[in-house]
């Protein structure tokens, strides 16, 4: 399959999370990535889970890109960095405020050279600003995004979602606004720089929670598994669990109503969804004992012939046991020289195909060697490099596919 950013070259100065991850899906859509490291390799190649001593983390968030172990400051190599950032179409850091720069690597540094380049910067607070230079990670950008204190149950401690959701919304928005970019220079000639805040992207996705603040003034109270704004949509137990329901409009709630032989539709504190969310307590009250009085499955099985969004609560092997996960191709394995090692897959398909990358993720330095001299450098310029200790060769893997 033809890929859309086939050709395009992305130089990835990447760390942990939300850069790897934007160059990473733009490496699913085609790209070719060469990512930027340190002689200590990106932070993430330190996390666990490891089988083998093979870190998945870092695996799950680098699949399709190339390594080269380079010191982007040092007096001896820093023509080669300025050169392979040049030479690329995209560039896309979530180093520290002002770090790029320090190098000579800002956007200024290199578009005067390249008035093409697309120049990804992701930071935690902003480019400019009076935080621009805080440091931060995802806890902190979902204390300081209002999230925090909308999620979990009303007298509860704080909560926060269990992924990293500021990291990969980051990513994600980065790479679609690298790919807008691209789109553009080609009737332009001229890309773009792209500046995109991980706080800012959990601000955005909370959109629904500002929208009654602006409303109304006032704090959105933290209400569980359930909604401000539909009702009953909440998760219930049932004889031997639970089951997510959500009801959001009238005609789905009749229908709801019918099935549990309750005759409460014209009752006007049910009338309407307002109605509904207004009273939503009282009709909880009237629903739960229903639904306890049945198993998960014997429900599911009954609201889905209904038509109504009704679903079990997964554990993460149930997840990728699902068949429907199995036939979309969620779980997909990569080849590394140990063996085949599971990834999630991409949940974009292009054409009925998945859009990813099924290139091992690479060892620290593997292409070091190999992308000097595309740029031009010659043995003995590769072996100063080496012997200045500004380079790590790495080895080329070997892996049977």
């Amino acid at each position: 399959m033809n890929k859309p950013l086939e050709g395009i070259k992305v130089v990835e100065f990447g760390n942990l999370i939300a850069g790897p991850y934007c160059s990473m899906l733009l490496a699913d859509m085609g790209a070719d990535v060469i990512k930027v490291e340190s002689r200590g390799g990106d932070l993430a190649r330190s996390f666990g889970p490891y089988v083998d001593g093979y870190s998945y983390y870092f695996a799950a968030i680098n699949r399709g890109k190339k390594s080269v172990v380079i010191n982007p400051r040092a007096d001896s190599s820093k023509e080669w960095v300025h050169k392979l950032c040049v030479e690329a179409d995209v560039v896309v850091h979530n180093l520290r405020h002002g770090a790029m720069q320090r190098a000579g690597l800002g956007y200024e540094d290199l578009v005067e050279e390249n008035p093409g380049l697309v120049y990804a910067e992701i930071s935690s607070f902003g480019s400019s600003g009076p935080d621009a230079g805080r440091a931060g990670i995802d806890i902190i950008f979902q204390g300081e995004s209002g999230m925090m204190t909308v999620s979990g149950e009303e007298g509860a401690p704080p909560a926060k979602t269990a992924t990293t959701v500021a990291d990969y919304m980051a990513g994600t928005n980065a790479a679609m606004a690298v790919s807008a970019a691209l789109v553009g220079r080609a009737s332009t000639g001229k890309g773009r720089k792209v500046e995109v805040s991980l706080r800012d992207g959990v601000i955005a996705i909370q959109s629904s929670w500002n929208a009654m603040y602006f409303a109304t003034g006032e704090q959105p109270g933290r209400i569980g598994t359930g909604s401000w704004f539909t009702a009953p949509t909440e998760t219930f137990e049932t004889a031997d669990g639970h089951l997510n329901l959500a009801i959001v409009s009238d005609g789905h709630f009749k229908i709801l109503c019918e099935t549990l032989a309750l005759d409460i539709v014209d009752d006007p504190r049910f009338a309407t969804n307002e109605a509904r969310v207004v009273h939503r307590d009282a009709l909880a009250d009237l629903v739960k004992p229903i639904f306890a009085a049945e198993t998960t499955d014997a429900w599911i099985e009954r609201l889905h012939e209904i038509g109504l969004p009704a679903g079990r609560l997964m554990t993460i092997r149930e997840v990728f046991d699902d068949p429907q996960v199995q036939h979309n191709q969620m779980r997909v394995e990569l080849p590394t020289e140990g063996g085949p090692v599971p990834v999630t897959g991409s949940p974009v398909h292009l054409d009925g195909e998945p859009a990813i990358s099924l290139v091992s993720p690479p060892t620290l330095g593997e292409d070091t060697q190999n992308v000097l001299e595309s740029l031009g450098a010659s043995s003995d310029e590769i072996a100063g490099l080496v012997e200045a200790g500004v380079i790590t060769l790495g080895q080329p893997v070997e892996i049977d596919t």
